[in-house]
Parts: structure tokens; C-alpha cells; sequence
């Protein structure tokens, strides 16, 4: 799951208002639950799906599923995705990282449980085919990866 909150900075920058007013606050028979899906790019990706699927084809999903939403066009360069650690630590993720290899080396239990809540509490999984939430932020991409604002 991904959150695109932070892509509207990108949208306003092309004098654009699409993402703007499509919020709870420009459309009143819009609720919050409502606001937040259409904020929220999700996939679900099979196991094998995972071992080649890179953050720069999730960032090309997320072009076409904002062109598709609103209409306009964010190339995939122009956004990054950011993703916490199991400590916390948030840090941009490189066009070229594979799925998989970010999830083993971040979340080794990634396959055996999900973490709930702000401490990341391990919830074991009750059925094999459960699958695991990845979440993700989505921002207009920095000028170097290497430091978040």
C-alpha cells in the first residue's frame, strides 16, 4: 500500500489542482475513508511477482494510476518511494531495488508475520496464503536520495 499524499506537491507545481479538489474538504459527500483510498495506489503481487518487480516499476504503476485518477501526467523519475526500517528509520528506495531483496533485508519475518501498530508488533500469520502489507510512501523524488528533508 502506498500513500500519494506527498504527490500533490508534484501536481501544484504543474499548476494543476486535480488532486485538490477530489479531498474531503472540496467534495462534502466525500468521507475520510473515502479521501484516503483515493490517496492509496495498492498491488498485490504474487510471491514470484516479488523476486522481479523493482521500485521503478512500482513508480511507473503509480504514473499510470494518477494519469488514470486525475488525468495528468507525473513521470515515474520525477517520484521516489520511502519506506521505514525496522527501527524506524525512513529512507528513500533506488529505482532499481527488487521487492523481494528489500523485504529480506529488512523484514526477514516478512513471510511469517506482519508488524501492527506503532511498535511494530509481530502479528504471526494464521494461513499460509496470508499475504504481507508492504507500506510505502510515495514523494516527489530527491535531489539526492541519500538525504531525506
Amino acid at each position: 500500500m502506498i500513500n500519494l499524499d506527498a504527490t500533490k506537491q508534484l501536481v501544484n507545481e504543474q499548476m494543476l489542482d486535480v488532486m485538490e479538489v477530489t479531498m474531503c474538504e472540496h467534495l462534502h459527500d466525500l468521507r475520510p475513508p473515502e479521501d484516503l483510498a483515493l490517496f492509496t495506489y495498492s498491488c498485490l503481487l504474487a510471491p514470484g511477482q516479488l523476486q522481479i518487480v523493482s521500485v521503478g516499476d512500482l513508480l511507473t504503476y503509480i504514473s499510470q494510476y494518477i494519469f488514470n485518477t486525475w488525468g495528468i501526467h507525473i513521470e515515474s523519475t520525477a517520484m521516489d518511494l520511502r519506506w521505514s526500517d525496522c527501527t524506524g528509520d525512513t529512507f528513500a528506495l533506488r529505482p532499481n531495488q527488487i521487492i523481494t531483496r528489500l523485504l529480506r533485508e529488512h523484514r526477514p519475518h516478512w513471510t511469517e508475520a506482519q508488524e501492527i501498530g506503532i511498535s511494530n508488533s509481530l502479528v504471526d500469520f494464521t494461513n499460509p496464503g496470508q499475504p504481507y502489507i508492504m507500506q510505502l510512501s510515495c514523494h516527489k523524488a530527491l535531489p539526492n536520495p541519500n538525504y531525506l528533508p
